[in-house]
C-alpha cells in the first residue's frame, strides 16, 4: 500500500509546488519511489463545486491518486492556494479523502509572527477533526538565522508542531521553475529535517476507506460484474432516475418489472427518456410461467396453484421467483414496499445460505473520514447470543468483500468488564463465540461506541484494546439500538447511508428505505451486483 503526503498552504502567499517538488527530489536521492499528483485544474474544480458536485470531484481525485500510486512508495499532493475562497475546506476534504499525512506551508507576507498566528488558525480544525498524521510545517522565504524567532512564536502560539524546514528561496527570482530544485546535496539535510517523514514512511501505509474511495471502487466493481438486477417497483420515480444513471454508467443491467404504459407515463411526468439499455418485463405477460415453480417450492407449506397465482400478482414475489430460477442476479425493492413485503418472499423462496444461521442487515455509513458498517439495523428485534455472533461474522465478511478491513466492535452500554447485566452479558458471550469460531477476526466486546471510534477515549476506557479507535464494524445489541443509531447519524450529519443490505441469503435481495434518494438506489444496485458476484 502507498503512503500519501499533502502539502497544505497555511498562508495566502504559500505555494505548494516548490516544496512538493523539493521533497520529491529528496525522496529520489534516497531511492524512495515517489509520484507527484499533478496540479489541480481549478477551472474544473470550480465548475464541480458550483454544480454542488463535491463528491464527484473527490471521487475523481481519489481515482487519479490510485492510478499514480501503482508501484510507488509515496504520492505527494500539492494543496490549493488560499487565494481561492474554497481552498481551506477543500484542502481538508482532499486530505481526508486520501488519508494523507500533512505538512503545512508558511510564507510570511508581513512578518513571522503574523504568519505563525495564521498557521495556528489553520491547524486548529485539523487537530480537532483530522485522524491522519500531521508531520509538521515548513517556512518559505526565510533563513536559518531566524530559527530562534520561530521557536519563540511556536511557543507563544502553542503550535506543538515540529518545524521541518526553512527554505530561503524565492520562486519569483528563479529564471526557470527547475532552478528552484537544484539545491546542493550538502544543503538538503540542513534545510529540511527528513527524519519525521522517514518515521512516517517506515510505518505500514494505512489507507482508510473514505466515502469517495468506497464509492468509486464500488461502482467500478459493479460495472465489471455486469449483473442483471430486477426492480419490482418499476414505475416508481426515484427508481426510474436511478436506473437511467446505472444504464448510462454501465453499473448493471437493470430490469423494470411493471406495465410499459405506467413506466412511460412516469417518465413523461419526470421529463426524462428511459435509457435504451433498460429492459422492461410486464408482469401479466409472464406470470403464468412461474405458477408451477412457486407451487413446487412452497407445496409443503400449503401452497396451491391458485394461491401461487394470487401471490405472483405481487411484483416482489414475481421478481423473487425470477431470481430463484436464475433469470436475474439480484432484486431490489422497498422505495414503496415495506421491509416485510420485500424480505418475506426472499426468506420463503431464496432462503438462507448454507453457512448462515440467521438473515440480517447492514448499513454502509459513509462518515467523512471513513466508511463503517452498522448491523443489524432492520431485521432482528432481539437476537440471541448465537444469532448476535452470527451477525458479527456475516458483517465482518461483508466488510472484507467490499474492501474494508474488518475490525469488529460489539457495542453495549459498558466497555470491557466495567458493567454487568443481561444485555452486556449477552454481548460478552457473543464476542467469545466469534473469537472461537473466527480467531482470525479483530473483535472486542462489550465496548461503548466512543471507545470503539475514538482513540482519545479508548486510551482512558480501553487502553489495551487492539481495535479501539479503529473499529470499522459496529454490531448493535438489538434492533432498537441499530435502527435508532443509523437514523440519528444519518439525519444529524447528512451523510450517505447505503442500505440496508441483506446478509445471509443464498442470492442477493436488498431492501430500500421508503425515504431513499436516487443516489441511495444507485449505490444499492451497485452493492447488489457485487453481492451477486460473490454469491
Amino acid at each position: 500500500m502507498t503512503h500519501s503526503i499533502m502539502f497544505i498552504p497555511a498562508t495566502i502567499k504559500a505555494d505548494a509546488q516548490p516544496n512538493t517538488q523539493y521533497l520529491d527530489n529528496i525522496l529520489t536521492k534516497k531511492n524512495i519511489q515517489s509520484a507527484v499528483y499533478p496540479n489541480f485544474n481549478l477551472e474544473t474544480i470550480e465548475q464541480l463545486l458550483g454544480s454542488n458536485r463535491t463528491e464527484d470531484l473527490l471521487e475523481t481525485i481519489a481515482r487519479q491518486r490510485e492510478a499514480l500510486a501503482l508501484n510507488k512508495d509515496v504520492v505527494l499532493i500539492q494543496g490549493i492556494s488560499l487565494t481561492k475562497p474554497y481552498a481551506a475546506e477543500l484542502n481538508f476534504s482532499i486530505a481526508t479523502t486520501l488519508g494523507a499525512a500533512i505538512i503545512f506551508e508558511v510564507t510570511p507576507e508581513q512578518n513571522l509572527e503574523t504568519a505563525l498566528r495564521q498557521l495556528k488558525i489553520i491547524i486548529t480544525p485539523y487537530k480537532l477533526r483530522y485522524k491522519q498524521p500531521i508531520l509538521g510545517f515548513v517556512i518559505n522565504q526565510s533563513n536559518l538565522q531566524e530559527t530562534p524567532l520561530i521557536d519563540k512564536y511556536k511557543n507563544l502560539f502553542d503550535l506543538q508542531l515540529p518545524l521541518l524546514g526553512i527554505f530561503p528561496y524565492k520562486p519569483e527570482s528563479a529564471q526557470n521553475i527547475s532552478d528552484i530544485f537544484c539545491i546542493p546535496e550538502t544543503n538538503i539535510n540542513c534545510s529540511f529535517d527528513f527524519s519525521f517523514v522517514q518515521k512516517f514512511l517506515d510505518r505500514p501505509a494505512a489507507q482508510p476507506v473514505t466515502p469517495p474511495i468506497f464509492k468509486y471502487k464500488l461502482i467500478d466493481l459493479a460495472c465489471s460484474a455486469n449483473k442483471k438486477i430486477i426492480l419490482p417497483e418499476g414505475d416508481e420515480p426515484r427508481t426510474l432516475r436511478a436506473v437511467n444513471i446505472c444504464a448510462a454508467r454501465g453499473i448493471a443491467q437493470c430490469i423494470l418489472l411493471s406495465e410499459k404504459t405506467k413506466i412511460y407515463a412516469a417518465c413523461d411526468k419526470l421529463g426524462i427518456k428511459l435509457h435504451e439499455k433498460i429492459s422492461i418485463i410486464e408482469p401479466q405477460t409472464v406470470l403464468e410461467k412461474y405458477i408451477t415453480p412457486l407451487y413446487e417450492v412452497r407445496r409443503n407449506k400449503g401452497m396451491t396453484p391458485d394461491l401461487a397465482r394470487t401471490q405472483l400478482a405481487d411484483n416482489v414475489m414475481l421478481g423473487t421467483m425470477m431470481l430463484h430460477l436464475g433469470e436475474v442476479d439480484g432484486l431490489i425493492s422497498g422505495a414503496v414496499h415495506t421491509t416485510a413485503n420485500t424480505i418475506r418472499p426472499a426468506f420463503q423462496i431464496i432462503k438462507l445460505a448454507p453457512n448462515a444461521k440467521i438473515g440480517s442487515s447492514v448499513f454502509f455509513m459513509c462518515l467523512p473520514e471513513q466508511v463503517v458498517l452498522f448491523a443489524d439495523c432492520a431485521i432482528n428485534p432481539n437476537p440471541s447470543i448465537e444469532e448476535l455472533a452470527d451477525i458479527a461474522i456475516q458483517t465482518a465478511n461483508t466488510a472484507a468483500d467490499f474492501g474494508i478491513p474488518p475490525k469488529v466492535a460489539m457495542l453495549s452500554y459498558s466497555t470491557g468488564t466495567s458493567g454487568t447485566g443481561p444485555s452486556v452479558d449477552k454481548v460478552r458471550a457473543a464476542t467469545e463465540i466469534v473469537k472461537t469460531l473466527r480467531p482470525d477476526l479483530a473483535i472486542e466486546g462489550p465496548t461503548q461506541y466512543d471507545a470503539a471510534i475514538s482513540k482519545e477515549v479508548a486510551i482512558i476506557k480501553a487502553p489495551n484494546s487492539k481495535i479501539a479507535g479503529e473499529a470499522t464494524v459496529f454490531i448493535m445489541p438489538n434492533l432498537d439500538v441499530g435502527n435508532i443509531a443509523y437514523k440519528v447519524v444519518q439525519h444529524n450529519t447528512g451523510i450517505v447511508c447505503v442500505g440496508p443490505m441483506l446478509q445471509g441469503l443464498r442470492k442477493p435481495v436488498n431492501d430500500l428505505s421508503r425515504g431513499c434518494s436516487v443516489d441511495d438506489i444507485v449505490f444499492t444496485i451497485a452493492i447488489t451486483a457485487i453481492q451477486a458476484l460473490r454469491s
